[in-house]
């Protein structure tokens, strides 16, 4: 079973930790709260949540300000839905009731249903939610109420079937109080949740379901003989796998040969190629890939100044492939291929996701180069492949490779300047690759004008629910080298195994719309357009032009 797809769920995180009343003594530990857990739900180790998927809401003034934020990621979620809160909670006994505080609420039973917010409505948020599987996680006094509050009505059988495949865990029963110890980093409960978060449980499996999460937690606070949690399960959504375990998936957690050489830092020097393959961290000691298409993909590559036309922009290379260069003057004689094998090795990354280590020689001469020798600089994806005319006049082979973090992806750089649109609110931008982003309401629009149908196939997924499913690409990619806009006209809606192949140019679109099959040469379909969707041909044109060769480069072959 796969984690929830992080681009398909949404996080909520709401803390209040600042009161201005006496009778609500603050909890600094809340804002430590909120922060272990976004960066550990965006921390690609843990989950890989991208960060605009997790909104935090802290200090809270308003019943709005808490409630909207739910409502709205309810809507997007298609997957899971995580909603966390962490503050003072109020319960009123006689009506069953548990009250979430804001900054101004009043512990006066009087007041509270004026100035905090009932649990009920976030349930009725929660429940209305897109999401295959929603998570609740309320760490509260008396927060045991929010159980009773889920189960609904029991002989509404129509509400009973809205919360199907929720999860609610509570750090304390109705009659209890949460703690929050003073002078600790985090209030109790949270403290044992980020800790399975960040190091994970010793003895499990790969992924953490909710109910191992649970029960790990209930142990660590039964023994220290604090509050102890609960937990209601509808369909099953216990057993749902929300994490990985950290503590049998330490990062850098690959197959032989892949990944960090153990003893190896990230700006480690070495005097020549016979180092390298020494350490291990570059086996070849001529070629520039190492590494296999059947393996799974590139070990590792060298930049060393061999390809005239690679681009070396630090956290991102343009990587040419290998093959058809003249070993005496350096230049392009003849055109590459997909078949040799360091340039199937690394098409193979590109779909296995494995990473690639980058060697930098200082031959290559750009600022990211060792003054001498070679350096070792990280951990490496391949985003994207294509193919181009170089500048020696013949078809080369080019490779998008992005670095990986070692630690949490969601120190994202600062990329306003990407942003076709910067007007629209940061909220709407999806970050697909390193770097680049899309505007999500766009993406959204071209599903619907297809009702989530693909324009080649004319399929659509169906999920439970009667959800349907598609994915969008761009065209002319995003980003460096293609700089594609993000626009309607630059945008298909696909199936994802469509998606895969005309990212990878497996199927091409003719200057008829004709979609072709590039291994057979064979007409697939025309391709599905409405009258509302202008494709821009410019685009379809530069497209082919990466994937297809041209007649004189078919003399070359």
């Amino acid at each position: 079973m796969r984690l929830p797809d992080p681009r398909l769920s949404r996080a909520v995180l709401i803390g209040t930790s600042k009161y201005s009343l006496e009778n609500m003594p603050d909890l600094p530990a809340v804002a430590n709260n909120l922060a272990a857990i976004k960066e550990s739900l965006c921390d690609h180790r843990t989950w890989g949540l991208p960060p605009q998927n997790c909104k935090v809401i802290p200090e809270p003034t308003t019943h709005s300000e808490m409630i909207d934020p739910i409502v709205t990621a309810a809507e997007e979620a298609t997957d899971t839905l995580f909603v966390y809160f962490a503050g003072h909670g109020l319960a009123d006994s006689e009506a069953g009731e548990l009250y979430l505080t804001l900054t101004d609420s009043d512990s006066d039973l009087r007041r509270v249903a004026f100035t905090a917010v009932a649990y009920d409505h976030i349930r009725r948020a929660i429940v209305h939610s897109n999401a295959r599987r929603r998570v609740v996680i309320l760490d509260c006094c008396y927060s045991g109420y929010a159980l009773g509050t889920m189960s609904g009505h029991e002989n509404n059988m129509s509400d009973q079937a809205n919360i199907e495949g929720t999860c609610v865990i509570t750090s304390a029963s109705k009659t209890k109080k949460s703690l929050a110890p003073p002078g600790e980093l985090y209030t109790s409960f949270t403290a044992e949740l980020v800790e399975v978060f960040k190091n994970g449980i010793e003895g499990n499996p790969r992924r953490l379901s909710l109910d191992k999460i649970f029960n790990h937690i209930h142990r660590a606070l039964q023994s220290k003989a604090r509050p102890l949690p609960q937990i209601l399960n509808r369909n099953t959504a216990g057993h749902l796998e929300l994490i990985n375990n950290r503590a049998v998936i330490p990062s850098g957690s690959n197959p032989p040969g892949y990944g960090h050489i153990p003893g190896i830092e990230i700006g480690t020097e070495f005097p020549d190629r016979k180092a390298l393959h020494d350490a291990k961290v570059h086996r070849p000691l001529q070629a520039g890939i190492c590494g296999t298409q059947r393996a799974g993909g590139a070990e590792s590559i060298c930049i060393s100044g061999g390809y005239k036309d690679d681009q070396d922009h630090g956290d991102l290379i343009i990587y040419t492939g290998h093959g058809g260069r003249d070993p005496d003057t350096k230049k392009q004689v003849f055109d590459q291929q997909e078949n040799d094998p360091g340039n199937a090795a690394l098409i193979a990354s590109q779909m296995s996701r494995l990473p690639v280590r980058v060697i930098r020689g200082a031959d290559a001469g750009t600022e990211y180069s060792p003054s001498t020798g070679y350096s070792y600089d990280g951990l490496f994806t391949v985003a994207d492949h294509w193919s181009t005319i170089g500048l020696d006049g013949f078809r080369i082979l080019q490779f998008r490779l992005e670095a990986l973090n070692d630690e949490s992806d969601a120190e994202y750089p600062n990329t306003e300047h990407q942003h076709s649109r910067p007007h629209i609110a940061p909220d709407r931008w999806e970050q697909i690759s390193r770097g680049i982003y899309q505007d999500r309401q766009l993406s959204e629009q071209v599903k619907k004008m297809y009702d989530n149908e693909c324009q080649i196939c004319g399929i659509a997924l169906e999920t439970v629910g009667g959800l349907r499913y598609a994915e969008t690409t761009h065209i002319r990619g995003l980003g460096i080298p293609h700089n594609g806009p993000d626009t309607l006209n630059n945008i298909l809606c696909l199936c994802p195994n469509h998606r895969i192949l005309f990212d990878l140019g497996a199927v091409t679109i003719d200057d008829n719309f004709q979609v072709v099959d590039e291994i057979t040469g064979e007409l697939i379909d025309d391709l599905r357009v409405t009258p509302k969707h202008r494709i821009d041909l410019n685009f379809i044109k530069y497209h082919r032009s990466l994937h297809k060769a041209t007649p004189s480069q078919e003399n070359h072959r």
